[in-house]
């Protein structure tokens, strides 16, 4: 059974062509480029070493769940699994975070694993909430994103491009996590709990957190958005909602200024990390950019001497050969 591609949202696959397509180049570049190619490896090794590190620290202090261990949690997450065509139950953790409700899907080589916040396990009163949280990072496994990361890197740092396809892959595990669940409000509600915690959740009006949206439209909002890797919560909700009844909302057009500025505004609203991955890439693309109009001003280089070398070697053939000539006229 495979992840069904009706769960998916309209602009992913396309943007996923095209992500492809990009980063192949700018990989090939650096294959090219010997400097880069070393420089990319480097980058790579940097990148795991730390990434396994601190999935070190999950697995040494988190909350593994199993059959023996949160049994009731682990039978939510076989059902989530099985729901979305994921062939093996991933290893899930729950680890405490200071208070955060988030939870996140990642992966090591062929090792797939989820952590859950225990915060946000806690706020998810209802279980559906919890299952909806579940559902949405077991898509992110079941549909492939994971997959495909490390070679649309580059692509993800594309002005625009990149963080729409991000924010398509969470549209895409929201109608997961909702398939999963099977009730809307309690769907809508998941995701409620991540903007006002648990208690409050419960008695939120929907639809004047779904009219927020009709703000995201703004300068600055929309700035925000068009560099962030998940859109809004409220017009995630509202996503929802339009999913079950299709036309039923008013799509939000974004400020034109905002749009236009958004690579250069929004850096900020990146942070660090994302500032020092973009300047990386950067460097690699400069790298790979220099490094082909270099490669093939060699190869002509090497044509032309090659050329140079056989007329040169030409008269002297020729001077060998007029002494046997000679001989032969005697």
């Amino acid at each position: 059974m495979a992840f069904d591609p009706r769960l998916r949202s309209p602009k992913e696959q396309p943007l996923f062509i095209i992500g492809v397509i990009f980063s192949a180049f700018v990989w090939l570049g650096m294959v090219i480029s010997i400097i880069g190619l070393l420089y990319g490896a480097m980058i790579f090794l940097g990148v795991l070493m730390a990434h396994a590190l601190f999935l070190a620290y999950v697995r040494g202090n988190g909350v593994r769940i199993s059959e023996q261990q949160l049994p009731g949690l682990y039978e939510r997450v076989k059902l989530a699994s099985r729901k979305l065509g994921l062939d093996e139950v991933p290893d899930v953790y729950v680890l405490q975070a200071g208070g955060s409700l988030n939870a996140f899907a990642t992966k090591l080589f062929s090792r797939r694993f989820v952590v859950i916040y225990s915060d946000l396990v806690d706020n998810c009163h209802d279980v559906r909430h919890l299952d909806f949280v579940i559902g949405h990072e077991i898509a992110h496994l079941a549909a492939g994103h994971l997959k495909w990361k490390a070679l649309l890197l580059p692509f993800h740092l594309v002005p625009w491009l990149g963080p729409a396809y991000s924010r398509a892959c969470e549209y895409t595990c929201d109608r997961a996590g909702h398939h999963v669940v099977g009730d809307l409000e309690a769907s809508m509600r998941g995701l409620c709990v991540l903007a006002a915690g648990g208690k409050l959740t419960a008695e939120m009006n929907l639809q004047a957190f779904m009219a927020q949206r009709e703000e995201t439209g703004g300068f600055w909002m929309s700035i925000y958005e068009l560099v962030a890797s998940h859109p809004y919560l409220c017009k995630r909700v509202a996503a929802l909602a339009e999913l079950e009844a299709p036309g039923s909302l008013r799509p939000v057009p974004r400020s034109v200024p905002g749009f236009v500025l958004a690579p250069m505004l929004g850096v900020a609203a990146g942070g660090g990390a994302s500032i020092a991955l973009v300047i990386v890439v950067y460097v690699a693309v400069v790298m790979a950019a220099v490094a082909v109009p270099a490669f093939q001003e060699y190869q002509e280089k090497a044509q032309v001497a090659a050329v140079a070398a056989e007329e040169e070697a030409a008269p002297d053939a020729w001077a060998e050969e007029l002494p046997a000539e000679d001989e032969e006229a005697e």
